[in-house]
């Protein structure tokens, strides 16, 4: 990888130094400082505070001079009139990289947009690389490194690379890591790209060994815009890459450059067709941007498009039926062996066997002998690619290890299956966080789990 594209310093740093480091739990900077302890970064740390002597049980140094060791990376926590000092400092020290979290820059006006040319003047001079302003991140669950202001009690290692040109993950995290139960191997949010940009991160993050799925999130491309379209198009033919796009209206676009000093520009419809053209994972919403993310992270294509479906209703059936035809799907023709053992948990009269119809055969089977029986025959059948599944909508106390282990003997058959909820209960949510840990993903409507499947589907590597 060639040295302008490497990131290794912002994701892999030997040690980092905070500058601006507080001892106040009440501020929000203080939990730079108290993930990095709490969750062991596996590098050093030193937080540079002149009033203070220690530091969460770490020796706190006056300056970032005073460190007696080189320093990969610099965590700046001071504002942005003081930013300009602390790049100097670092620049005089030899730091590779500085992370720069204040706001204020080039999105404030012609004052920021002057320490900015000043700050990039010092950067082109000694190659140190510079994220932010306005950001952040970085995050890499592998050293447990962690740039937040919000108390984190793990990081989840996945395959899955985050990128974003905003904070609006920030709040989002805990949700990330245990509302959606995802894995990743890296979050990075670039903020105002004054130096690392999205060409820089798709670059970096294609040839990541750790990452096989690329989300990100932008609102204009900074960089060099044809060679991102270029590196695109080499990126998805080898890792999916879901994008998402803010400022596509005037509007957006305005209000993009207030936040990050960068105005939205361009045809929105262009862009789109240019994503398209190059087999990007196209989000409308933050809803489709992270439930993408969720079943690429989760599952591999399905061969084909034989779906089959299991619901608790027939009218919720017609619906996913809808749904999947709508997606790029045909429904399964179950073989004469399937459809035979389905029938030994039928109701007293006839029903189809594809959609299949749970509900009246729990009335008269039970919840766990008819999760049995229809998820591991369906799961084998070998005119089914992939399979659309409803929850059971409340199963009593001694049949609930049952149901679960017959969902999770879905991964043993190799075939894609999408789970949609039923009731949104609480004991839903304890199903729920067992399979999404075993990367069976889970959504709340049939329409979302079918839209996600079929983008998997969609995707040819």
């Amino acid at each position: 990888m060639s040295s302008r594209y490497s990131l290794d310093v912002l994701f892999y740093p030997r040690n980092v130094a905070i500058v601006g480091a507080t001892r106040n739990p009440a501020k929000p900077a203080y939990y730079i400082t108290e993930n990095l302890v709490r969750l062991g970064f596996t590098g050093k740390t030193y937080p540079i505070n002149p009033n203070a002597s220690e530091i969460l049980g770490l020796k706190c140094y006056p300056s970032l001079k005073d460190v007696p060791d080189d320093v990969d990376l610099v965590i700046s926590l001071v504002p942005a009139p003081a930013t300009l000092n602390v790049v100097k400092e670092c620049a005089e020290k030899g730091v590779k990289g500085i992370v720069v979290i204040a706001g204020g820059f080039s999105e404030g006006g012609e004052v920021g947009e002057e320490l900015e040319k000043k700050i990039s003047e010092i950067l082109r001079k000694t190659g140190m690389r510079l994220l932010g302003p306005n950001t952040l991140s970085p995050i890499n669950p592998s050293n447990n490194l962690i740039v937040s202001f919000r108390g984190m009690k793990e990081l989840k290692k996945g395959s899955l690379a985050f990128c974003f040109q905003s904070g609006m993950y920030e709040p989002k995290l805990g949700w990330i890591f245990n509302g959606l139960h995802l894995g990743v191997s890296k979050i990075i949010d670039i903020g105002n790209k004054l130096d690392v940009n999205e060409v820089d991160v798709l670059e970096y993050l294609s040839k990541d060994d750790e990452t096989k799925v690329i989300a990100l999130h932008i609102e204009n491309i900074k960089g060099d815009s044809r060679r991102f379209m270029e590196l695109l198009k080499e990126t998805v033919k080898k890792k999916p890459v879901i994008i998402i796009k803010g400022g596509r209206t005037s509007m957006g676009a305005k209000a993009s450059l207030t936040h990050t000093g960068s105005l939205s520009g361009g045809s929105y419809t262009i862009f789109e067709a240019a994503l398209k053209q190059a087999g990007a994972i196209h989000a409308q919403t933050l809803e489709e941007f992270f439930d993408f993310a969720k079943v690429f992270e989760f599952l591999k294509p399905p061969a084909g498009n034989r779906v089959a479906i299991i619901t608790l209703s027939g009218g919720e059936g017609v619906i996913a039926v809808d749904c999947c035809e709508e997606n790029g799907f045909k429904l399964a023709e179950l073989k004469k062996e399937t459809v035979e053992r389905l029938r030994k948990v039928y109701p007293p009269w006839n029903i189809p066997s594809n959609p299949f119809d749970m509900g009246p055969c729990i009335e008269f089977h039970g919840n766990a002998k008819v999760c049995k029986t229809a998820l591991d025959s369906i799961s084998r059948d070998e005119n089914v690619d992939c399979m659309v599944i409803q929850l059971p909508a409340f199963v009593p106390p001694p049949e609930l290890d049952e149901v679960v282990k017959s969902f999770l003997r879905l991964k043993e058959a190799g075939k894609p299956a999408v789970i949609w909820r039923a009731t949104m209960g609480r004991q839903e949510d304890r199903i729920v966080e067992e399979l999404e840990r075993n990367y069976i993903p889970v959504y709340p409507s049939v329409e979302r789990a079918v839209k996600a499947l079929g983008k998997l589907y969609k995707y040819k590597v």
